[in-house]
């Protein structure tokens, strides 16, 4: 038998916290109000830079399509 298959059987079902990586039971995401705080406070840095990303390159296709049509009507 592997060693895996043993460490299995001896701490039953589990995972690991998505922040500190401490084991807790199966379902559970942060072992702690401290650390589902942390994770909380990272998803939603991560989803605001995710917004900025979208909004500059939003501003970019729209400048260039400014710079197209002025082109177009300005070019020589």
């Amino acid at each position: 038998m592997s060693k895996w298959k043993d460490e299995g059987a001896k701490w039953g079902p589990h995972t690991h916290c998505l922040v500190c990586g401490n084991a807790i039971p199966e379902g559970e995401r942060t072992c702690s109000e401290e650390c589902a705080k942390k994770l909380e406070s990272e998803t939603s840095g991560a989803k605001r830079q995710q917004k900025m990303t979208y909004l500059v390159i939003f501003g970019m296709v729209a400048f260039l399509a400014v710079v197209m049509i002025l082109e177009q009507f300005l070019g020589h």
